[in-house]
């Protein structure tokens, strides 16, 4: 028992934290059975060599090689080659131990007891964990047929362009509505990049996709009310989830735990033309995730101070009495992954 206990407290170092709970040891008991996480107890989020773990477990090569590809093979280990040599790490709860098992699937059983303790440890611990984030993890790209030409974009804003500059990507169904299922919305809209598709591909978790499979992912989620949120950092995307308040854990940080400041907002908020609204209550009952539209005399009423910026009630309104605009004070995002975890770990310190 004491491996699970050991397991999760090197788990709880990484920035996004692993707060302890009775149900996070039951889903590492899962992740990680007796075996193999002895072997991972090993391992930190820096990748290793398979010699060098084998060395340190004092057993063989081939025998070592075998258990951390079987995790990996699950969704519980990282795996890439490092100067020509497999090379494995620990996960971080998002993105990783909670969403790569789930998008691998496996046996109707343990996948169903997997969704209830990742439920329970979300609303126990997990969602205040990740809420603590400053800045946040994730952040809100517009819908771009609601972006303006009459503003300056700049590429980090915009999904599209921040997918120009990838390499490679992979769609997988999304973890959040799978094990929640609250909503019948579109299941394959997760998308990944570079080096997080190719371990998803390889691994049967996701699979391989064109630039414009990507864009046209965007378009249909967009068309099923999904925002759209990804890493929050300018340089490049490692995930671009679309997501629905009812079933994903980031939005649901807003609208089922008050916990405001957990997902950045885009750099856009609505703007309503309070003349031009036909009162249809297409936006306030269908489009808006937040609630920050609400009909009020039988017309839209907005609180920007809601909004998201996700821009979804604007691509629907058949008026045009919904329109983005810059929103006042709003700060660009780290420069790169490696200033997001800086920033998030050195703001947890001083938090405590």
């Amino acid at each position: 028992m004491h491996h699970y206990h050991s397991l999760q407290k090197t788990l709880d170092t990484h920035p996004m934290g692993a707060p302890m709970s009775e149900e996070f040891i039951e889903i590492l008991k899962i992740l990680f059975p007796p075996g193999d996480v002895e072997l991972a107890l090993l391992l930190d989020f820096r990748l290793r060599k398979a010699g060098e773990i084998a060395e340190r477990a004092k057993i063989g090569v081939e025998e070592a090689l075998a258990k951390l590809e079987a995790m990996a093979d699950r969704g519980s280990l990282l795996a890439k080659k490092v100067e020509g040599e497999p090379a494995f790490a620990l996960l971080p709860i998002y993105p990783g131990l909670f969403e790569y098992p789930v998008m691998k699937g496996g046996d109707q059983k343990t996948q169903k007891r997997l969704a209830e303790l990742w439920h329970a440890y979300y609303m126990k611990a997990m969602a205040e964990e990740v809420a603590r984030a400053n800045p946040p993890w994730n952040r809100v790209f517009p819908a771009e047929e609601a972006l303006s030409e009459e503003y300056e974009i700049l590429p980090y804003e915009v999904a599209s362009k921040m997918m120009e500059k990838v390499d490679t990507i992979a769609l997988a169904n999304c973890p959040c509505r799978i094990t929640t299922g609250r909503c019948d919305r579109p299941l394959d809209v997760c998308l990944s990049f570079d080096g997080a598709a190719r371990f998803l591909s390889e691994r049967g978790m996701a699979r391989l996709i064109s630039r414009e499979e990507a864009a046209a992912v965007l378009k249909r989620s967009e068309e099923a009310g999904l925002v759209h949120t990804g890493s929050n950092m300018a340089d490049r995307l490692v995930f671009m989830c679309n997501c629905c308040s009812c079933c994903c854990h980031f939005l649901r940080l807003l609208t089922e735990h008050n916990y405001t400041g957990g997902l950045a907002k885009s750099g856009f908020q609505a703007s309503l033309n309070s003349p031009a609204c036909s009162g249809c209550g297409i936006c306030a009952k269908e489009r808006c995730p937040v609630k920050a539209i609400i009909m009020k005399d039988s017309l839209a009423d907005l609180s920007p101070e809601k909004c998201i910026g996700c821009g979804l009630c604007v691509t629907t309104c058949p008026t045009g009495a919904l329109s983005l605009v810059r929103r006042e004070g709003c700060q660009p995002p780290p420069a790169n992954g490696g200033e997001l975890v800086k920033a998030i770990a050195a703001n947890k310190k001083r938090a405590k």
